[in-house]
């Protein structure tokens, strides 16, 4: 059981790794370049030294030729003025001279030698660093074609539930737009209507719902019988 959970678990860490990597892989290339090319930077930097050191060595050389040179003759000069023991002293500096000379003979040959792998090393780096810039540059342009296509259709989803919502309310917005026409005209006809006008001076006489004949007539009445309540005695 344990096993399987463990490898259950680093099956995980694998697939999130993996998931961090294509997430970040273009990033990963930048560092990675940058990396290369300060090892580069440093390889030039050793390069250059060798290069001088080499220079260096060459030039103990050549001053080690000339004074052997000198102490050649001096040696020579010596003997023939018949100083042995002086010609004896020259030649041991000639030993000497000739010792140091192999030595930095050997120094500048292992210098060339060592710049010439170093440079060997820096054009094959080159060369890499060129593809590897090539293929960032390719890579950057494809991530950045699919952003785009990624937001084209997110933007195209977006643009149809938007163009969707605008109909839906432009149809609310009609529908409200008719109902208050409606609700108008019916206002206005009812406005019209004579019979549901509303009380006020504007109105023609009000038909009572007592009849006047009937007031006449009792108003008749009563004059009759305050005519004759005069006239008796």
């Amino acid at each position: 059981m344990l096993k399987t959970i463990t490898t259950l678990f680093r099956a995980q860490v694998s697939e999130v790794e993996e998931a961090i990597f294509d997430a970040n892989a273009t990033r990963l290339l930048e560092q990675r370049i940058r990396e290369a090319n300060a090892a580069f930077e440093a390889g030039k930097r050793d390069l250059a030294m060798v290069l001088a050191e080499e220079a260096g060595e060459r030039r103990l050389t050549a001053e080690m030729g000339l004074r052997m040179a000198e102490e050649e003759a001096a040696a020579m000069a010596a003997l023939e003025a018949g100083g042995e023991a002086e010609a004896t002293m020259i030649s041991e500096r000639i030993a000497g001279l000739t010792d140091d000379l192999r030595a930095h003979e050997l120094a500048a040959r292992d210098c060339a030698e060592a710049a010439h792998r170093i440079r060997r090393s820096l054009e094959s780096n080159a060369r890499l660093l060129g593809e590897l810039r090539r293929g960032l540059a390719t890579a950057k342009a494809a991530a950045a074609v699919d952003r785009a296509n990624r937001r084209s259709l997110s933007a195209a989803g977006v643009s149809d539930s938007a163009i969707q919502e605008a109909r839906r309310t432009l149809e609310r917005i009609r529908v409200r737009q008719s109902e208050q026409r409606d609700f108008a005209e019916a206002m206005e006809r009812v406005e019209r209507d004579p019979s549901l006008k509303t009380p006020g001076a504007s109105m023609g006489p009000r038909i009572p719902a007592t009849d006047p004949r009937s007031v006449l007539d009792r108003l008749k009445a009563r004059r009759a019988t305050s005519g004759t309540s005069s006239t008796t005695p």
